[in-house]
């Protein structure tokens, strides 16, 4: 089984129901900048005991139980991360070679490069081969694509064991 990334904005029955149909999802709440309410993060961890939670750019929060990490989007420049999350992942995206260096500076273990393959956007995906090389080359950190996923199950043969993704969570 794939790692799994579901990044949301916001939290309705039908995610609810997605989520509850595969606990190996791991949840990325990324709320619209003046729609972060704590209680929604509550209700998002109590409902879903089986999926690991991540909050999106909120590093100054105070600590919410059941947390399991810190999400820093590609525009997300703070390097600063919390006493809070130093036992937690953080995991982060990047479209560039400078922003994997600017998430690596905020000790992410894990890097989304976006996007690898071309998606409803149209934006210039970067390709596989890209992708693989610029994760051969990082060693210490693990890198999964974002972007223009439609086939995860094909991402094996590239030897690669997650993703993160939107649109192809919205489908299922």
């Amino acid at each position: 089984m794939l790692n799994s990334y579901y990044i949301i904005s916001e939290f309705n029955s039908k995610i609810e129901t997605n989520l509850k149909k595969n606990s190996k999802i791991n949840v990325i709440f990324r709320p619209k900048v003046n729609d972060y309410n704590n209680q929604i993060l509550k209700r998002i961890i109590k409902t879903n005991i089986y999926n690991k939670i991540y909050l999106a750019n909120k590093s100054n929060i105070c600590p919410i139980q059941g947390l399991a990490g810190i999400y820093l989007s590609a525009f997300n420049k703070k390097t600063v991360i919390s006493t809070y999350f130093k036992d937690k992942s953080v995991i982060g995206s990047a479209h560039s070679i400078r922003e994997i260096c600017e998430k690596i500076r905020s000790k992410c273990n894990i890097i989304f490069l976006s996007p690898v393959f071309k998606d409803k956007a149209n934006r210039k995906a970067i390709g596989i081969i890209k992708f693989l090389l610029i994760s051969a080359h990082f060693k210490n950190i693990t890198f999964y694509p974002l972007g223009g996923i439609y086939y995860p199950h094909k991402l094996k043969n590239y030897g690669l064991n997650g993703f993160a993704g939107i649109e192809y969570f919205n489908k299922i």
